[in-house]
């Protein structure tokens, strides 16, 4: 999921957030994180792909959050939504506590539920911008800091934010150099293999180069909008922008529609990818990613 607008954060205090650990919930590849909004524990959704933090509709009026005159869109893989902006009083992740930040707010009800439990929100980089997070997928921990993660020798890719979202740069079947997103928000059943999703532009162009692909499977897809169908295809190689390679890795085909309908989109990764390096830090502070020295 993709926001089309970025929002203001109105006044922020961190409180002794260097280091603070968490445990997380991890289900088909997504991150799932408890929070506390104005007092009350949620379940929030940790999600790269989206500019702005969401809570849902429903549980915003349980808390008696009400929704100010402002409205906005959301776009997705399958089309657009309309939002509503909110303003939370009190938000703690962990022992970091954030104060009067503005927000969106729409029904959540269609997302993926957690052992039959609905998400309460999304937590956005909007608000993911202000720490450098550790992801220990095995150990199911993730740690928050307000201070920049030193690589040293590690592994890094850099990225870039220019909508908000993480871009990296890639090499496919060493011939099509292009950008993908960090998309934490993308679903998946665990999987050996590794799925990149390409744009309509995207496939158009490294078809082009007249490399021999050919179509494994399909796939369904959700997203904002609704479901769409997803073919996928075997690439030759995918190399990351520190050099490093990646194997066994298919790219998934989105159609054009929604967000995928603009030629200037691009195609993304998710925590399908990292996960395979067990433990990985996403620094939005020094604008990297850092890998261990060897996968796992």
């Amino acid at each position: 999921m993709k926001l089309v607008f970025s929002l203001l954060l109105l006044l922020t205090f961190i409180i002794n957030s260097f280091g603070q650990t968490l445990k997380f919930q991890y289900y088909q590849s997504l991150i799932f994180i408890p929070v506390k909004v104005n007092n009350y524990d949620l379940l929030f959704l940790l999600n790269t792909g989206a500019n702005a933090s969401v809570i849902d509709k429903d549980v915003a009026a349980r808390l008696r959050i009400v929704a100010t005159s402002k409205q906005d869109s959301v776009t997705g893989t399958a089309g657009k939504e309309r939002v509503q902006i909110v303003t939370l009083a009190l938000f703690k992740l962990g022992n970091s506590t954030l104060k009067n930040i503005v927000i969106t707010s729409r029904t959540l009800r269609n997302f993926i539920a957690l052992n039959g439990k609905k998400v309460d929100g999304i937590l956005g980089t909007d608000l993911l911008k202000l720490f450098a997070i550790t992801i220990d997928f095995k150990g199911q921990k993730i740690v928050f800091q307000n201070t920049g993660i030193p690589a040293g020798r590690k592994k890094t890719i850099l990225f870039e934010m220019p909508e908000g979202i993480p871009k990296i740069s890639v090499k496919l079947n060493d011939t099509f150099q292009t950008f993908l997103h960090y998309n934490s928000g993308v679903s998946m059943e665990f999987d050996k293999s590794v799925y990149i999703n390409l744009s309509p532009t995207q496939w158009n162009s490294l078809h082009i180069k007249g490399n021999d692909i050919s179509e494994h499977k399909n796939l369904w897809g959700q997203g904002v909008g609704g479901n769409v169908l997803l073919k996928t295809v075997k690439l030759n190689s995918v190399v990351l922008s520190n050099q490093q390679r990646v194997p066994f890795v298919y790219a998934v085909l989105q159609p054009s529609e929604g967000y995928f309908e603009s030629k200037k989109s691009i195609g993304f990764f998710s925590n399908n990818l990292l996960e395979k390096y067990g433990r990985v830090s996403v620094d939005f502070i020094n604008k990297q990613i850092v890998l261990p020295f060897s996968s796992n």
